[in-house]
């Protein structure tokens, strides 16, 4: 079943399930799906077993917290060592993602050179704060003909894409809050 709705589907109709046999009402939240082009995976090599690559990729998707992070991060080196990029990617994919929920963004794509960050709703003066912040005034433009607020963001060269959005999303947490 898992392989024809795919597996995100599957954990959230399974946590659904979970959720109504307990009485309670489904989660509604925003969640944000992430397309940047790194290496995000876990190798056959690293963790041999399917069953436990998919346990940790259900377990990953399932982070929300640094700390959380930490805690799988800590199990994954003791039970199988230093883990390769991929891995670590994966796990600050799932950081980003839960960051951006919180934000209020539902899309993280990248386009060549330039990251799209799609809002739920736009918050003006985070946005304008934003835009003319130093280090993003020329690389950060919004995007008014877009189908739903969009904060186009134009890669600088050095730090790879999920570096540059990680700290994008930071900075626009920053913007919120202030």
């Amino acid at each position: 079943y898992m392989m024809s709705v795919g597996y995100d589907m599957y954990l959230k109709l399974l946590n659904d399930a979970v959720l109504e046999q307990q009485g309670r009402g489904a989660e509604v939240r925003t969640e944000c799906s992430a397309d940047l082009t790194v290496a995000a995976y876990i190798p056959e090599g690293y963790v041999p077993a399917a069953e436990q690559r998919m346990d940790l990729y259900r377990r990953m998707a399932a982070i929300r917290c640094q700390e959380d992070a930490d805690d799988l991060l800590d199990e994954i080196v003791d039970r199988y060592g230093e883990p390769p990029k991929g891995v670590l990617n994966l796990i600050d994919i799932a950081l980003l993602r839960a960051q951006a929920m919180k934000l209020g963004i539902k899309d993280i794509k990248q386009k060549g050179g330039d990251i799209l960050f799609v809002l739920t709703s736009l918050n003006f003066d985070a946005v304008g704060s934003l835009c003319s912040d130093a280090d993003y005034k020329t690389r950060v433009v919004f995007l008014a003909n877009a189908k739903e607020p969009t904060l186009k963001l134009k890669l600088s060269v050095g730090p790879d894409s999920l570096k540059q959005a990680k700290a994008f999303v930071a900075k626009y947490l920053s913007c919120c809050n202030s």
